[in-house]
């Protein structure tokens, strides 16, 4: 990789359409991960996943889409559990 970001890689309004509105820090801070739109679907999906107990053993994320988890997960308040 050259350091460029990718064709793919996920921009402040498709973080936005995937997490509804957010902090301009924590869009910065995904952004920095330079993580695909899927990448953030991924993370997000998990992060409000039903499965909490496993969730919170081991999330079975790799890669940009493991490391925006770790965001969601410090960032984010938890998702309501009914």
């Amino acid at each position: 990789m050259n350091g460029e970001p990718r064709d793919d890689t996920a921009n402040a309004q498709d973080i936005r359409e995937i997490l509804g509105p957010v902090d301009d820090t924590l869009i910065a801070a995904i952004l920095a991960v330079g993580a695909t739109r899927e990448e953030v679907l991924a993370a997000h999906t998990w992060f409000n996943s039903d499965d909490y107990m496993h969730r919170q053993l081991h999330h079975a994320l790799r890669g940009a889409a493991a490391r925006v988890f770790d965001i969601l997960e410090a960032e984010m308040p938890e998702p309501d559990r009914v």
